[in-house]
């Protein structure tokens, strides 16, 4: 559980963790006091990583402001496709794909049509050929007409919707720089460099 919302942590809250995280061990007053000993650095990682809860809560304000921002944007891009999305995506295979299936297929039976035509025992065959032929050109057509009018829809619908406010992404951006911030020099810095000390 998140220790200052009440929320599990999301990937890229432990991902900013441990970004912060690398920069307090590479901080020039930690190296320092480390001077290469490695499995302190190594005691010191998994540490804070045990006291996640004491390190956040030094940049608590900066996190809630950050979370709020957060939860109040839209999506960010690169999620699942929207549902209007996948339908533009059926309207285009409606609108091309099918067409081109179905229209060749029709090109199919009228020629076969008529090379069988040409045998008069079996003229019948090819009459059904070519009603074969015209429903599927009647096909065709139809989920031609029906793609066009669903990707013309679409399109008006992605038109009606408000782009994202360009202020309100740079706000969520300098929110989450002060929160990593704070994390590292109010948080993580000082909790390494205590653990370092020795004890009295």
């Amino acid at each position: 559980m998140d220790p200052l919302s009440g929320h599990g942590p999301t990937q890229q809250d432990r991902a900013d963790f441990e970004y912060a995280l690398g920069r307090a061990l590479a901080d020039p007053a930690v190296r320092a006091a480390l001077a290469g000993d490695r499995a302190q650095d190594a005691r010191l990682r998994a540490l804070a990583r045990q006291r996640t809860a004491e390190i956040l809560a030094a940049a608590e304000p900066e996190y809630l402001t950050y979370r709020r921002l957060r939860e109040a944007a839209p999506d960010a891009p690169g999620a699942a496709p929207e549902p209007g999305e996948r339908l533009s995506g059926w309207f285009g295979a409606l609108a091309l794909v099918v067409p081109i299936v179905t229209g060749s297929a029709a090109a199919v039976f009228f020629l076969l049509a008529a090379l069988i035509g040409l045998s008069g025992p079996h003229a019948a065959s090819a009459d059904v050929l070519r009603t074969v032929a015209w429903s599927t050109v009647a096909a065709a057509v139809a989920s031609a007409v029906i793609g066009l009018l669903g990707l013309l829809f679409s399109a008006a619908r992605q038109r009606a919707v408000p782009p994202e406010d360009p202020r309100r992404a740079e706000e969520l951006s300098d929110a989450r720089t002060a929160w990593r911030t704070a994390l590292l020099h109010r948080g993580l810095v000082p909790f390494l460099l205590a653990g370092l000390r020795p004890a009295d």
